[in-house]
């Protein structure tokens, strides 16, 4: 190759890198507990296409009193299966889970979180109408991935 195309081609390659880097300097956690430290810098700002904020912040109080092990709490934001599910699946990393993404549709938000310690995901679906409402049982479901 020649060495005019290969010199642009690394210019271009180091400002894509460099571009890439920057996202991952913004980087809002859905702390479970006050003392989670940073997410790590392969970690991104939390990605959303409009999802409703009632809906997150819904979301977010569940992770943080799953967190703080207060069941009461967490039996007033989900339904019965996912405080079944939650309970089982509680095997003492649950307080650092980072907020990764946000998406809504149809009447119900996706939210995901990453966990700090395992790199686990967790995924919630709420219910939008019942958490605008501040209402109970809005977290509707719960999957584990990794």
């Amino acid at each position: 190759m020649p060495a005019f195309i290969s010199t642009h081609a690394a210019k271009w390659g180091v400002a894509a890198l460099a571009g890439l880097a920057s996202l991952g300097l913004a980087v809002g956690p859905a702390a479970a507990s006050a003392d989670s430290a940073p997410a790590s810098s392969a970690a991104q700002a939390p990605q959303s296409s409009g999802h409703p904020k009632g809906a997150v912040k819904y979301a977010d109080r569940l992770i943080t009193a799953y967190g703080i092990g207060d069941a009461v709490v967490v039996d007033q934001l989900a339904t019965k299966n996912v405080v079944a599910a939650l309970a089982e699946h509680n095997d003492g990393h649950a307080k650092r889970w980072h907020r990764t993404s946000a998406d809504s549709g149809k009447g119900y938000t996706w939210v995901s979180y990453t966990n700090l310690d395992t790199h686990e995901v967790m995924n919630l679906t709420v219910r939008n109408a019942i958490a605008t409402d501040k209402g109970r049982d809005a977290v509707r479901e719960v999957e584990f991935v990794g």
